[in-house]
């Protein structure tokens, strides 16, 4: 009985916590992709089973941590498959939060504009910079 994993088509050792940790990386990367596309979708039905999954897997990369301390000792290609999952997890995690965050600056600015709150609109001046417009303006100075 082995207790190597498949990567590339190769067989390489490792321990099974670490193969563990693979899987739950390779789980995180596509929970991230589902996230990702129910933010997109404006779905909240979606989202919050999706944040449920991305919690889950979280909770358990936090209780098998004690294991990315055999990473260095572990197979390259595995070490380099884990590092290559785990960036493309923070990337995606970074894009979901501007998602995030262009998403509540959007629904602060609409709800703004229902509240009749004056609300800044950056414009560019003639130098090129940006400021905020507000207020009224008569149509010579525009």
């Amino acid at each position: 009985m082995s207790d190597g994993t498949e990567i590339g088509g190769e067989r390489q050792q490792g321990s099974p916590s670490l193969r563990r940790c693979a899987d739950v990386f390779d789980a995180l990367e596509s929970t991230l992709l589902d996230e990702q596309q129910a933010l997109l979708d404006r779905d909240p039905e979606v989202l919050l089973a999706v944040a449920e999954r991305k919690r889950a897997l979280l909770l358990e990369l936090q209780q098998i941590a004690a294991s990315l301390v055999e990473l260095p000792g572990a197979a390259p290609a595995l070490r380099e498959r884990l590092e290559a999952t785990f960036a493309r997890c923070r990337q995606l995690n970074q894009i979901n939060g501007g998602v995030v965050a262009a998403s509540r600056g959007a629904t602060e600015k609409a709800l703004a504009l229902l509240r009749g709150d004056h609300v800044a609109v950056p414009l560019y001046d003639s130098h090129g910079d940006t400021r905020a417009a507000g207020g009224s303006r008569s149509l010579a100075q525009a």
